[in-house]
């Protein structure tokens, strides 16, 4: 387009390649239509439903959170902070603004996520000591976690246990693998907080909603950003 001369900057036609320009100040016309304008930040807490990737990626036969219904007509992109695996639920921040989304989930600032997480069996005095101490995985030493045993749970054949874990690294499915490193299978995850944000009881699996003033600011106060 810049080289058939269809594109002007302030009402002049440009034609060199790697022209660059000042979103904020300059005016560019596409065959005489001005580029509206970028979309405004936005900052949504989405309630990830289970089966659903986070990835744009798409696998054969699975649902990404970007087919739900809630998210299926957005015109921008939005990114996800962090990834929640497939077949794990709950609170899911999605933003436009690049550089929170960055600091979010850059391993330096070491915002706390926690879970509520159901597992096979309740672990012991031991296990839990070694989960809140830390232990060594395929990919090195975790950072100690916070872990408080909430109850147990009929499921058939056994007793399964709710914890509620807390961790401050973004690992790819760090969770899981510190139960099966103690021979100890998750049933059901889902994300219940990140830093200070909780998910709300009332926001149903596949609905977002937009973050308040205080809870965006919140979110910058932990990565250090100021508006």
């Amino acid at each position: 387009m810049l080289t058939e001369g269809r594109i002007s900057i302030n009402g002049k036609i440009v034609k060199e390649l790697g022209t660059r320009i000042d979103p904020d100040q300059d005016q560019v016309t596409v065959d005489g239509r001005l580029v509206s304008e970028r979309p405004p930040l936005v900052y949504w807490m989405l309630n990830k439903p289970d089966l659903c990737l986070t990835s744009r990626a798409r696998e054969e036969g699975k649902a990404t959170i970007y087919d739900l219904p809630s998210l299926r007509q957005v015109k921008f992109l939005l990114y996800p902070v962090g990834r929640l695996d497939y077949r794990t639920e709950g609170l899911l921040l999605l933003s436009n603004d690049g550089e929170l989304v960055h600091r979010l989930t850059h391993p330096s600032f070491k915002v706390p996520r926690t879970y509520q997480v159901l597992v096979q069996k309740r672990l012991t005095d031991e296990e839990e000591g070694k989960l809140r101490r830390g232990v060594t995985l395929d990919d090195g030493a975790t950072q100690g976690v916070d872990l408080q045993f909430i109850q147990t749970v009929d499921m058939g054949q056994s007793r399964g246990a709710w914890y509620m874990i807390t961790v401050r690294e973004g690992r790819n499915r760090l969770v899981r693998r510190l139960f099966e490193h103690l021979d100890n299978k998750v049933v059901k995850l889902l994300r219940y907080s990140y830093g200070d944000l909780h998910l709300p009881e009332s926001l149903k699996p596949g609905e977002y909603r937009q973050l308040t003033s205080q809870e965006i600011q919140s979110l910058k106060n932990a990565v250090g950003l100021k508006d």
